[in-house]
């Protein structure tokens, strides 16, 4: 019987070379870093249409940000997840919601890599396919928002997939569905762009205008029977995914839940970096209108402000790039024959809501003493403050509504079955 843990034949399958086969993690960094100030200066325009421009794509395309992800068999750089963290920073920090867009436009490509089998990868990723843009969107379990129906060697696909970040120029959707005839099976599915419509209805909400996160519609697709994952596959599996055995690289070898909330946590801790920078323009150039007659900058009440935000967003933005380590970590032992439990990508799960609320905390404070004139419509402290606040009732990532099942797998409870 053949080992789990062989690699997979891949003496039949054809590789593709990367744009740029020798491109380093600090050169990737610096290209994020050099096109910081061509997001910052969209940001308002981005926010009317919905999404970042053509030509911020194609910036972004030939930086070679769309393969961050992608394995390297298949013409991608397969970065850790501290480089990934620290472009979609650089991203996020000059504007949240094209910050928000990219990186969930980019992220799902390991989710490809990892859990999808190696006929499927080729198709998706292999020769002629370019770059690999795929949002995300799993609609709420009580909400059968799209089926599918097994037909032939495949499944007919019929749904609506909300909020699905990335979708203006996404090459795929990965998506979740339930299986006609058993609800309670949900399958995660991979759909390639010629199969659906993104709609034009993003934009009505409070913040994160820019992020591009549309409502996807597929009237009357099909997709091939190895396009479709049960959700259960993306449970912990030990050094057998597929992608461990067919790259032979541990990033394709993690745990889906301790990563699921670093992207999100990029955006909002560049959220909360920007608006740092924001309010420090505004204390330089101001005066208290309370107090001593002082400059802003030489106010204490404006110091201590400064001093608390400025603790909370280093603190947020070094736990960031603490948990991009430690899933490397985690993935590699993994390998090894130490296990990346469901309870350790609970943890990281658990560390990215707290990443995000120290995010949330310290945008808050420089919104609150930044001043009136600052809360005006096209005021960018404006824009950071409703780009946080839109993230704070996020349905999935509430931190007090999630802890309990985290203590629940700390402890060896019983955890509901679509979480395990």
């Amino acid at each position: 019987m053949k080992n789990l843990q062989d690699p997979i034949d891949t003496a039949m399958m054809d590789t593709v070379s990367a744009p740029d086969p020798d491109l380093s993690s600090a050169e990737l960094i610096a290209r994020a870093r050099a096109l910081a100030p061509a997001v910052r200066e969209e940001a308002a325009a981005s926010e009317k249409r919905g999404y970042y421009s053509d030509a911020l794509h194609e910036k972004f395309r030939d930086a070679g940000f769309y393969r961050i992800f992608v394995p390297r068999r298949f013409g991608g750089y397969a970065f850790d997840f501290p480089t990934y963290y620290r472009v979609m920073l650089e991203i996020a920090t000059a504007d949240p919601g094209i910050g928000w867009c990219l990186a969930l436009g980019t992220s799902h490509a390991l989710h490809v890599g990892t859990y999808f089998e190696p006929a499927a990868q080729e198709r998706l990723f292999g020769p002629g396919k370019g770059h690999f843009i795929a949002p995300g969107s799993i609609p709420a379990r009580a909400k059968p928002q799209c089926v599918a129906t097994p037909d032939g060697d495949g499944y007919r696909i019929r749904g609506k997939f909300p909020y699905a970040s990335g979708a203006p120029f996404s090459t795929h959707l990965l998506g979740g569905a339930h299986l006609e005839g058993a609800p309670d099976q949900r399958m995660m599915i991979v759909i390639p762009r010629e199969q659906y419509e993104v709609l034009d209805d993003w934009g009505a909400i409070l913040g994160l205008k820019g992020s591009g996160s549309n409502t996807i519609v597929v009237k009357d697709g099909w997709i091939p029977g190895d396009f479709a994952l049960p959700l259960s596959r993306f449970r912990p599996r030990g050094p057998d995914t597929p992608g461990w055995r067919l790259h032979r690289n541990a990033l394709y070898a993690g745990q889906f839940r301790g990563y699921a909330g670093g992207s999100l946590a990029c955006s909002q801790v560049g959220a909360a970096k920007a608006a740092m920078a924001e309010y420090e323009r505004i204390i330089r150039g101001s005066r208290a209108h309370h107090g001593p007659d002082l400059p802003k900058i030489e106010h204490p009440d404006f110091q201590r402000i400064f001093g608390l935000g400025m603790s909370m967003t280093m603190s947020a933005e070094a736990l960031l790039m603490h948990t991009g380590q430690l899933y490397m970590d985690y993935a590699q032992r993994e390998v090894s024959g130490d296990p990346f439990t469901l309870l350790k990508a609970y943890q990281m799960l658990g560390m990215h809501h707290q990443i995000i609320r120290l995010a949330w905390e310290a945008g808050l404070e420089f919104f609150r003493a930044a001043s009136s004139s600052n809360a005006l419509d096209g005021q960018p402290m404006q824009r950071f403050f409703r780009d946080l606040a839109t993230f704070k009732n996020n349905a999935s990532h509430q931190a007090d509504f999630f802890a309990p099942e985290i203590a629940k797998a700390y402890f060896g409870l019983e955890l509901p079955p679509e979480l395990t």
